[in-house]
């Protein structure tokens, strides 16, 4: 089987990471690449020209001379609706970092764009690739764990200040007048979030979020867009809890789901999955994770080895939905101080314990987001109140 052409668009930061799967997978024929920063990158620039891979400053210039298969975006947020669609209009495959758009509408233009075309459109989920989260979906497909009851969602990591000024668009609810909203619930969470809705339904798809209710706070002094936030979503059957920080300063840094139904519960993190089902003995799925999986599978739709992406754009536009919902309740970012947050990761595992938002616990800084009808919702226009 012919090895798939591809190029890379953005080869700096998270595109680096793609960079070097595309070098070393021999199912890649490696052909092109794209990067708007020359002169950030050049060094990256200059590795890769030895390897004889050609680099465009433009994106259009490069697919315009560039014979390719499909295309993988290593950009920031704001870019993949535009790259995405450009794109699959010129007939090629994409597998873009995530989250698949910013905006839910955007997302699921592309999604039916790519369907038309009969093209593949994959997103870096890869926890969605992971053989753990494919034997725990089986079981709540299969009803073992009875109806679902509840999902709680815990990402509680740490990011400091510097992590928020290494390029010009992190931490940013806008750049260039696009809509970018780099905070905790599109970055670091929305991978946990798109893991919870895989989860949150017994059907053989991603659970929609019916209405959506949302708190979104800013304590980093040097951060637009949020680093804490909490949401409870309705779903199919069940009812998510969500809770997200990178304002967490103690280790062990959190990353979890846990799932009740009327017959058993089970716990998932990046490691592993644990199911306990009454009256049968603990079940532990604890197989190795190949971060590669996720390229690997889109690679296969491609040949047509597989007919099925992991982590496939019309299921992933439900996250983005889910947040985009998330900033419709809330209306605002409000800004609260470090003080407030001291003790921040106690006051998530209490109130992902209770099922409640932090205006529900009490805390004097917080405050009620309304709830969403998801059903009548007409999409994000990126602007809050």
């Amino acid at each position: 089987m012919e090895p798939v052409r591809t190029a890379l668009v953005g080869i700096g930061g998270i595109g680096g990471y793609h960079r070097s799967i595309i070098h070393r997978l021999e199912s890649y024929d490696f052909v092109a690449a794209a990067e708007r920063y020359m002169d950030v990158q050049a060094s990256h620039v200059e590795e890769m020209e030895s390897w004889g891979i050609p680099v465009y400053e433009d994106i259009w210039e490069m697919l315009d001379e560039v014979d390719v298969e499909a295309v993988t975006l290593g950009v920031p947020h704001h870019f993949h609706g535009e790259y995405s669609l450009g794109s699959l209009e010129r007939g090629l495959h994409v597998m873009t970092e995530k989250p698949v758009t910013v905006l839910a509408q955007e997302a699921m233009e592309v999604a039916q764009l790519a369907h038309s075309k009969g093209l593949f459109v994959g997103v870096d989920f890869q926890y969605t690739s992971f053989p753990h989260s494919h034997k725990l979906k089986e079981v709540i497909m299969n009803g073992d764990l009875g109806e679902l009851q509840s999902i709680v969602g815990v990402v509680a990591w740490k990011r400091l200040d510097a992590y928020y000024t290494r390029s010009n668009w992190s931490g940013k609810t806008h750049v260039d007048g696009r809509p970018c909203f780099d905070g905790v619930l599109m970055n670091q969470a929305v991978h946990l979030v798109n893991s919870a809705l895989q989860l949150g339904t017994r059907r053989d798809a991603h659970a929609m979020p019916v209405d959506v209710q949302a708190e979104v706070y800013t304590v980093h002094d040097t951060l637009e867009a949020e680093d804490l936030a909490c949401l409870r979503a309705t779903l199919d059957e069940a009812t998510l809890s969500f809770y997200a920080t990178t304002c967490n300063m103690e280790d062990p840094e959190i990353t979890t789901l846990e799932i009740t139904g009327t017959k058993g519960s089970a716990s998932w993190d990046s490691g592993k999955a644990v199911v306990r089902i009454e009256g049968k003995d603990e079940i532990v799925f604890d197989d190795p994770c190949d971060r590669d999986e996720i390229h690997k599978n889109f690679i296969a739709c491609i040949r047509g080895e597989a007919d099925r992406l992991h982590a496939p754009a019309e299921e992933a536009v439900k996250a983005t939905l889910a947040i985009n919902g998330a900033y419709s309740s809330a209306g605002q970012i409000k800004k609260i101080g470090w003080d407030a947050v001291e003790d921040i990761k106690s006051l998530i595992l209490q109130a992902s314990d209770e099922r409640k938002l932090f205006s529900e616990m009490g805390a004097d800084w917080a405050y009620e987001g309304r709830l969403i009808d998801m059903a009548d919702y007409e999409g994000f226009d990126g602007n809050l109140d």
